[in-house]
Formats: structure tokens, sequence, C-alpha cells
């Protein structure tokens, strides 16, 4: 295995911090432990949670989902909830909403307008309302770019509910099935993040005599040849291969095979592009913040658009008596936010964070960023054709599969991602054994 990062996990791996102001404070008797984001480990599928509960034993415990939308200085349940929505928002804004949705729901009715963009999707199910307050600010905060130039797509994988009628229907108990994303309770690690699923399969692999290449970057994969060049501690190496499951962000992928892949090909890989965060953590001295596993903040004059609170994950995440905050930053390699240095983002943060009522600037023991350039593919509404176009190129290499996120292009989430490997090794094991 060939890993670019110093530890093994992709997008869900864990940072052990040290505070540089750790002398400073006595008692401080452990580490704070950061993931790339909140990841938390739940899925339907039963053999997936008894390959992975059984890998964990002891280790993995049961959580609770607490997310909410901080919106016009409420805290709004999320996902959404009918009863709570009637309470925290405003009796115009409530009209508003109730006439809106009865209209997209009549305009379906009649006409089944199309929903080509993500702005069509929402505007169709929830109304203009609901819409111009919350999907469409934090859409674009999110990705970048206007709404109507992101495929709806995202929108039929990510956003659980359909319509308001759909949070009737599960409030009362009457629509049961249960998509990942809507799952209220979920497995987390007692201790080391959720990095430390990733550990365990490291820790079985290894023990069964498997290679693990840390800090090493693929240079070049020879198809023609069966041959991978990767570069470690500054040197040039090669490996014959069998098979290559790649996770390698697909873009980068196709620039690395040789012989270099017809020009036709070539032509489309820009225009799949990944939308970058920094995520900006906290060490706090303050026995927590809040009670929440994430908030979204939606309003664009905040720079975060997310919270997170690690220790609401495991109590294990930050040592007894102190907290931690993720505030996770949309930007893209190369901008005026992800070159920001640490001190600027810091104010920003700290001014935002009191806008929402935290004012914790004088309980900041350190803060240190982390930047991930391909953490979210964005569906632009070309996606899709030139992603075909480049698995027609893949299609051809029969030893070549990919796999998660970046690999597939594929905003799935972390079970999913845990099944596709699943899955191709089974692929793979089969069509050994067939010789």
């Amino acid at each position: 295995m060939i890993e670019a990062e110093p530890q093994v996990g992709g997008l869900c791996r864990t940072i052990q911090h040290v505070p540089e102001a750790e002398g400073l404070l006595p008692g401080l008797s452990c580490d704070f432990f950061f993931d790339l984001g909140g990841h938390r480990f739940a899925t339907t599928n039963k053999e997936l949670e008894k390959e992975i509960t059984g890998l964990m034993g002891s280790e993995l415990v049961t959580r609770t989902r607490c997310s909410t939308i901080w919106l016009n200085g409420k805290n709004i349940n999320y996902p959404l909830e009918l009863i709570d929505l009637i309470k925290k928002m405003d009796i115009f804004t409530s009209i508003r909403c109730g006439l809106d949705y009865l209209k997209a729901v009549l305009k379906r009715t009649i006409f089944s307008p199309p929903n080509v963009t993500l702005e069509d999707w929402v505007t169709n199910r929830f109304g203009k309302t609901l819409y111009s307050i919350y999907f469409g600010p934090y859409s674009a905060k999110f990705w970048g770019v206007s709404p109507n130039l992101i495929s709806a797509d995202w929108a039929d994988y990510r956003i659980t509910l359909t319509n308001l009628a759909d949070v009737v229907l599960r409030l009362f108990k009457i629509k049961k099935d249960t998509p990942t994303t809507y799952i209220k309770n979920f497995y987390y690690p007692k201790s080391g993040g959720i990095g430390r699923i990733s550990a365990c399969m490291q820790e079985v692999i290894q023990a069964n005599g498997g290679i693990i290449h840390l800090n090493s970057t693929i240079k070049e994969l020879q198809v023609d040849k069966n041959k991978v060049i990767y570069l470690m501690d500054g040197r040039l190496n090669s490996m014959d291969y069998d098979y290559v499951i790649s996770t390698i962000p697909l873009p980068g992928l196709i620039h690395k095979i040789s012989p270099t892949p017809p020009d036709e090909y070539l032509e489309v890989v820009s225009s799949l592009r990944f939308r970058g965060i920094r995520f900006f953590n906290l060490c706090l001295n303050k026995e927590r913040v809040s009670e929440k596993t994430w908030m979204y903040i939606p309003q664009n004059d905040i720079i975060f658009f997310r919270i997170q609170e690690p220790k609401n994950w495991s109590e294990n995440n930050a040592p007894a008596g102190k907290t931690s905050l993720i505030l996770e930053i949309a930007c893209n390699k190369g901008d005026d936010v992800w070159n920001a240095d640490d001190k600027s983002i810091y104010h920003l943060c700290i001014d935002g964070l009191k806008r929402i009522g935290f004012d914790l600037e004088g309980e900041t023991i350190d803060y240190f960023s982390v930047r991930v350039e391909h953490a979210y593919p964005i569906y632009l509404l070309n996606y899709k054709n030139h992603l075909q176009k480049l698995l027609e190129l893949l299609s051809g290499y029969k030893n070549l599969v990919c796999c998660g996120r970046q690999g597939l292009f594929w905003y799935n989430a972390m079970d999913e991602a845990m099944n596709s490997g699943f899955e191709t090794a089974d692929k793979i094991l089969g069509m050994v054994q067939k010789g």
C-alpha cells in the first residue's frame, strides 16, 4: 500500500495535537484529537456494520447526533423537524414558507418542472422562501459557485428530506425507512478519534504481512508494464503489481497513467473540480462550548460554514476540563482563504463565533489549520458527461479499480467508501481464484 500522508485514513484520519501552551496549563495530561471534519460510522448495511464492530470490539461507543442550523439567531434542528420549525421561525416567515411550499407542490403536480440544478431541486420541493433563507446561501457559501450551476444530482443524494410532507410523515412515524444521512445514532471510537478505525485496519494488514509505505507519492502508473513508480524518502522506487486499487483524486490519476491517454480524455480532466476545506482547530480552556455535534452556519459574512465540538463525539478527544472546536472553512487551493496565515483566520473565526453567541477569545489555548485540497467533488452541471468519459477510459484497464470519494469523484459517505473497498477486494479475490 502506498499512502501520500504520514498516516492512513484519508479524509477519515485524526490529528493528534499537543498545544504549544501546554506548559502554561498545569494538569493538562493528554492531547487534543481533531478529525478532518466530523465523521461518524453509521450504516444501513448490516454486513458492513458487523465487519466494523467486529474489528473494533469494545473500542466503539454509540453516540446520538445533535445537529442544528444557525438561522436568524435561532438553532433549528437538522434534519428538519416540523414542530421545531414552527416554534423557532417567526409567524410571517412560517406563513411564507407554508404558502411557498403549497405552491411548489401544486406546480410539481401540474407541470412536473425539471430538476436540472440544485436551485431547481430545492425550490421544487421546499419552495422559494426556505431556499432563499437557508439552502441557497449555505450552498453558495459551501461550493463557492451559484447553486444554479450545481447539478441536482448532489441534492438527490445529500438532502435527506425531499419535502416538508416528508418531515410530517417521519414525525408521525408514517414513513419509517431511514437513509444513512438521517440516522440519529452512530458509532464512534472511545479514544483516538475516527482515525482509530483506519488504524485498526492498518494493524490487521501489517499483522498479515501487508506493507504500507507512508509519506509516499505515486509519480507514474505504467499500465502497459504493470508497474508503479513512487517517491519515498526523496528517492524514486518502482513496484510491480497485479491489481491497482486507486483512491487518488480521479483527475490526478489520469495524469499519472503511462502511456499518456489520448487528448480527448485529457481535455475533460480539468472540468472535474474539487472544493477544498481549511479545518481551523481551536484548543480551549473551557469544559464545553455546546452540546451539539454539528452546527451549520449559512451566513455569508461568517467565514466558517460548520462547527463541530470533538468532545461531543468522545470525552477523550480533549483533556479533562478542556474542549475544542473544528471550524470548517470552504475554499480552493491557492485562494486568499487557503493562503491566509493562521493568526488572520483566528481573528475572523473568533469574531464569527462571538456573533453567534460564543465569546471564546479569552479561552483559547492554541489554534492551527489543516488544509485538504480534494475534500468534496463539485457536481457542476456538465460533470456527469465528463465523468462518464473518464470512466470509459478506465474501463479499458482491467486491473485498475478506483474507490473512495476522490477516486470515484462521488460524494459518498464513510460507510459507502468502506463498502466500495470491501466489494472491490471481493471482486479481485474472485478473479484471482478463477485464475
